[in-house]
């Protein structure tokens, strides 16, 4: 006979089923045409459990966001882990970043969905990870002489800015020679400023 499960661990079933029915929702018939019935009917529970878990079916939005930014960082990190050289890293980052733009579900959570649904503010606040590591990145290339800009800090805002928005461009076709034209103008405009 199996173990019975606690409580505790009752609950975080409970959370994990109800984050990954709502994502699986949100990426394929988007935020608006997603409602919070449809989320629980098939995971047999109440309305209530979800609203304890996440007040709202915006709290289950902000949630999967948060982990969908996480992935990104993730694949990011596999793609520029075995690359010692920090310049190269840099513009690996960003292309790899770009690519997640031309994947089926990121694409839809979180370059089109996401902006939709959320504040910029809050946009902003789940990017603060992978924008510190971008700033961070860029701070090391001007610390090495290997990029000239008058600030580090507002040169990443402009790259992270330029990122953000050459993204959502690659999100809105399926057309992968969007996603190379993007990746060689945000390697232009690193290689611009290089000493």
């Amino acid at each position: 006979m199996p173990a019975k499960l606690t409580k505790a661990e009752q609950t975080r079933r409970t959370r994990r089923a109800i984050l990954d029915r709502a994502r699986y929702l949100f990426a394929t018939k988007g935020y608006a045409a997603t409602g919070t019935e449809e989320i629980i009917s098939e995971l047999g529970i109440t309305r209530g459990a979800l609203y304890h878990q996440f007040n709202d079916k915006l709290g289950v939005f902000k949630v999967v966001i948060v982990e969908a930014y996480g992935e990104i960082t993730d694949y990011i990190q596999t793609k520029i882990q075995l690359i010692d050289n920090n310049w190269q890293q840099l513009i690996v980052g960003c292309q790899a970043f770009l690519e997640v733009a031309h994947q089926e579900e990121l694409r839809r959570l979180v370059f089109i969905e996401a902006p939709a649904v959320l504040a910029a503010d809050d946009l902003a606040e789940m990017d603060q990870y992978g924008f510190a590591l971008l700033h961070e990145s860029i701070q090391i290339a001007v610390t090495q002489g290997e990029l000239n800009t008058i600030d580090a800090e507002g040169f990443a805002h402009l790259v992270n800015g330029s990122l953000n928005d050459l993204a959502a461009w690659v999100a809105q076709s399926n057309d992968p020679s969007r996603l190379k034209t993007a990746q060689s103008l945000v390697e232009t405009l690193l290689m611009r400023h290089r000493s």
